[in-house]
């Protein structure tokens, strides 16, 4: 049953991403993909989850509370994506559809090396520090119907929210999905969300393998191999490691989704055809990627100054560099915010003083 339900949750995932990424990446008579659409989804789903969660934990009010605020809001952007993009979205399931059945060695291929990493780190045991912070508080979230307010370690109530994980609000959508689902914490964290990380890890670089090369032999093999680096090259802190040995973290997202959609739409631009609204997309990204980790997003203006700086000069195209720095603005704010806590020039109490 618990399998089953996991297995649920894992699919309405995909389409809450669908339904949120349609907003920003679907133009009607317009070509657009499907593997970008959920990709931006996944950011925006946790941009507005953090709009949403941050007045809320921070007045006190409980995880329940939160839970169908967050419900209703979901329900509400899903009816909404399907009124306005059923049509799209039906002609896209009929191209995939079309393109699995014309191409499906190739997609036989790629569907199993999904589905083998996929059950490997859905196995795979997790022991580091983070990884039972993760787990410990959702579990504490649950079980005591608040956010972040006790320590996962030891039960003890905190002084003040601890600000390392209190603005990355990811986790605590795990807490609201364990609560509305009866999911263990567990099984969403260590199953459902390790899954949903992977299976967007593989879609981007088949997405990227066929860009590079239209022969699906020589872009199922780039596939190949950039899941064997994946698979070997293992350090302390590697993209790789992170995501074969800790998926369902949030360096591990930055890492592993943020900064290869961030490369895609640099791709997507310097091919001059980039779907329109490409930046608004990279806010999107930058926005829900500062609301996963509060340390690893800042990798994330490194990323974007390194792609579109030169692009823009190259170009002569001042206004590119301009729009590539307002994206980053929520990365540079969450630094401030976390280098002045770090510091002590303030703390975010548990309770009213």
């Amino acid at each position: 049953m618990i399998i089953l339900k996991a297995i649920c949750v894992l699919m309405l995932n995909f389409i809450m991403y669908m339904a949120f990424g349609s907003f920003f990446a679907v133009r009607k008579n317009i070509k657009w993909s499907a593997t970008l659409t959920i990709t931006v989804g996944f950011f925006a789903y946790y941009a507005l989850f953090a709009v949403i969660t941050l007045p809320v934990m921070f007045t006190y009010r409980p995880l329940s509370l939160l839970g169908k605020i967050w419900m209703v809001l979901c329900i509400s952007v899903l009816v909404c994506s399907v009124v306005l993009f059923g049509k799209p979205w039906a002609a896209k399931i009929a191209e995939i559809i079309n393109d699995i059945w014309d191409n499906r060695y190739f997609w036989l291929g790629v569907c199993t090396v999904t589905v083998l990493a996929t059950v490997a780190v859905a196995i795979t045991y997790s022991f580091t520090l983070d990884a039972a912070y993760y787990v410990a508080n959702v579990t504490t979230n649950v079980d005591t119907n608040m956010i972040n307010v006790y320590d996962p370690f030891t039960g003890n109530w905190q002084d003040h929210f601890e600000l390392r994980y209190v603005f990355a609000t990811y986790s605590v959508n795990d807490s609201v999905i364990c609560q509305i689902t009866k999911l263990p914490a567990l099984v969403q964290t260590k199953v459902v969300m390790s899954s949903t990380v992977m299976i967007m890890v593989n879609s981007l670089y088949v997405m990227i393998s066929r860009y590079f090369h239209r022969d699906l032999r020589r872009a199922f093999l780039m596939y190949i191999l950039t899941m064997l680096v994946n698979c070997m090259f293992i350090s302390i802190y590697t993209a790789s490691n992170f995501l074969m040995t800790r998926t369902y973290e949030g360096k591990s997202i930055v890492g592993n989704i943020s900064l290869i959609i961030i490369f895609v739409l640099y791709l997507l631009l310097v091919s001059d055809s980039h779907p329109k609204g490409l930046f608004i997309m990279l806010f999107v990204i930058c926005m829900g990627t500062a609301t996963i980790s509060s340390t690893a997003n800042m990798v994330i203006p490194t990323e974007v100054v390194a792609l579109f700086a030169p692009y823009a000069f190259m170009k002569k195209k001042p206004q590119i560099l301009v729009k590539a720095l307002i994206c980053i603005l929520p990365e540079i704010l969450m630094m401030l915010v976390y280098v002045m806590y770090v510091k002590g020039y303030y703390a975010i109490y548990t309770y009213p003083r």
